[in-house]
């Protein structure tokens, strides 16, 4: 296995310590990422999406991936409710060491709620309105030039930005680079050059070798990482055909990351 992602919502790392144990013997980097089910600080949010108040056992868990040294990525399924306490999120994230960072993902109508119509969402969000939510609510601490789309398949698949922590402060990555002028990969998304279109954009130089230092300091890096999941409404074929993060079906068949988690029938045949 090249590469695995552990999305978990804490309970069993919280209360197993020799689960525990085996998932920091397991950590490499670059080979191994855990994803912590996080909603927020508050309760906003936390019982229309679990059905109860998950964050004594999420403080536990981080506690033990402190104490085991396990570096986690909080993931914050964004909805109206919690949508006003994004940056009070990022900055709960910053105060742990072994936090890398937030994922963001908005809310949308799939996976473990089957057959719930699109509209029955009271408002959807967008990659714009959490941007807009983070850069407004930290009173200057960010900035929207730290953010840049993921140098890889569709630029609206992705939005990843990065603040540093220099000297005990926080500091704008935009302060010391601009990513207008590493964006070299997506110059134009309609004439690509042969050697483009043979490797993934998360290869190509040089934002892409920029964001894998990133990604291997922790101590110095916080990344703030906005994955827009789709469903019937948000439906973006052109982010499929240009994907480059596949699953394997039970058919044995490749498919889309994002399509074979929307929940079509087809996708888990097999």
């Amino acid at each position: 296995i090249d590469y695995v992602l552990l999305n978990t919502n804490g309970v069993r790392v919280a209360q197993d310590d020799a689960f525990a144990r085996q998932l920091a013997g397991a950590f490499r980097y670059g080979k191994f990422q855990l994803y912590l089910q996080f909603d927020g600080v508050r309760e906003a949010g936390q019982r229309f999406l679990r059905g109860a108040d998950l964050r004594e056992t999420r403080q536990r868990c981080l506690e033990r991936c402190r104490e085991i040294k396990l570096p986690v990525t909080l993931a914050m399924t964004v909805t109206p409710e919690n949508l006003p306490f994004v940056w009070e999120t990022i900055d709960f994230g910053l105060r742990w060491p072994n936090v890398r960072g937030v994922c963001f993902q908005p809310m949308f109508l799939s996976g473990r709620v089957p057959g719930a119509p699109p509209q029955s969402l009271p408002q959807r969000l967008n990659t714009a309105d959490i941007l807009l939510a983070a850069v407004g609510q930290s009173r200057g601490q960010l900035r929207f030039e730290d953010f840049t789309p993921l140098p890889c398949g569709d630029p609206n698949c992705a939005t990843i930005g990065y603040l540093l922590k220099v000297d005990g402060k926080v500091r704008c990555v935009s302060e010391f680079l601009d990513f207008t002028q590493v964006q070299d990969f997506l110059g134009t998304k309609v004439r690509y050059r042969l050697e483009d279109l043979m490797k993934c954009g998360c290869e190509s130089d040089p934002l892409g070798d920029l964001l894998k230092q990133f990604e291997l300091d922790e101590t110095h890096t916080f990344r703030l990482f906005i994955k827009p999941f789709m469903d019937a409404l948000t439906w973006d074929e052109d982010r499929i055909d240009r994907c480059c993060t596949h699953v394997i079906r039970p058919d044995g068949k490749l498919d889309s990351f994002c399509r074979y988690y929307s929940g079509f029938a087809d996708c888990q045949a097999g």
